[in-house]
């Protein structure tokens, strides 16, 4: 188990500099704040803050890729089966009449929203800025813009890297996230939390519109067997998408269950 110090002008760039050396995301240890940070008086006294990363042990989880490809098989073959036996009896009809009875999410995916991201925005806006600073310490060329709304603020990342702000399964893309969030947030306290979401090469809508259209299909499943369906393992991120994709869905309930970074979306039959 890896335990690592590192230091910054703050605590948050103390734990940025810490996720970017280990290789880790921010749900993948534990933070102990060592020493935090002071401006001194006159200059004088002035020191960084330390903190320490500890890299938690993470159980193995299985990996459902086949056997959610065995079970996408068997459904489409049930499918065919149904449909020529359908075709036999004349039943044209009944399949049109079962296609109209099922709700319109359960038919129709949603289409990617087009947010209208402006640079003028972003160039007001702290949390932008504060971005636009992290990338110029990374070295990466890239510019940001903004979308604000009551649901938050999108930042999007326009750059040349090819990925390399995304990380291995969005994982660099949650550090900046999770960062900018604690410096949007670190005055908040009155005023409530602001919600931050960073995105770039389109990374976030492609994500979001794949895991609303597995939503879907898994809860139009569990609203026919009446078994329970659990999703695998998801950052809040990603788990807010599914609770927010099936909200009002018919006859399915969602909560989350497990520790991070194993906790996951359970879609149950609605009672």
């Amino acid at each position: 188990m890896r335990s690592m110090e590192f230091s910054g002008r703050t605590v948050d760039e103390a734990i940025f500099h810490g996720l970017q050396e280990m290789g880790v995301t921010i749900d993948q240890v534990d933070i102990i704040t060592v020493q935090s940070e002071s401006k001194g008086i006159f200059g004088f006294g002035a020191r960084n803050a330390i903190v320490r990363l500890v890299e938690r042990e993470t159980p193995v989880v299985p990996d459902f890729t086949a056997i959610n490809e065995e079970r996408r098989e068997e459904r489409q073959e049930r499918r065919e089966r149904r449909d020529r036996k359908d075709d036999r009896r004349g039943g044209r009809g009944e399949r049109s009449e079962r296609r109209r009875e099922q709700p319109r999410e359960e038919r129709e995916a949603a289409p990617v929203e087009e947010i209208p991201y402006s640079k003028e925005l972003a160039e007001e806006m702290d949390s932008a800025k504060f971005l636009q600073e992290l990338l110029n310490k990374m070295k990466v060329n890239g510019t940001v813009s903004a979308f604000e709304n009551e649901e938050g603020i999108k930042l999007k990342i326009d750059s040349d890297t090819d990925g390399l702000l995304i990380g291995r399964r969005g994982e660099t893309l949650d550090a900046l996230q999770y960062i900018v969030s604690l410096y949007e947030n670190r005055d908040r306290k009155e005023n409530g939390y602001r919600r931050i979401s960073i995105d770039t090469e389109g990374y976030r809508s492609r994500r979001e519109e794949t895991l609303r259209r597995l939503a879907r299909r898994n809860a139009l499943k569990v609203a026919k067997t009446g078994r329970s369906f659990a999703m695998e393992p998801m950052n809040p991120y990603e788990r807010r998408v599914i609770h927010s994709a099936l909200q009002g869905f018919r006859g399915v309930a969602t909560h989350s269950e497990g520790e991070e970074p194993n906790r996951r979306v359970i879609i149950t039959p609605e009672e």
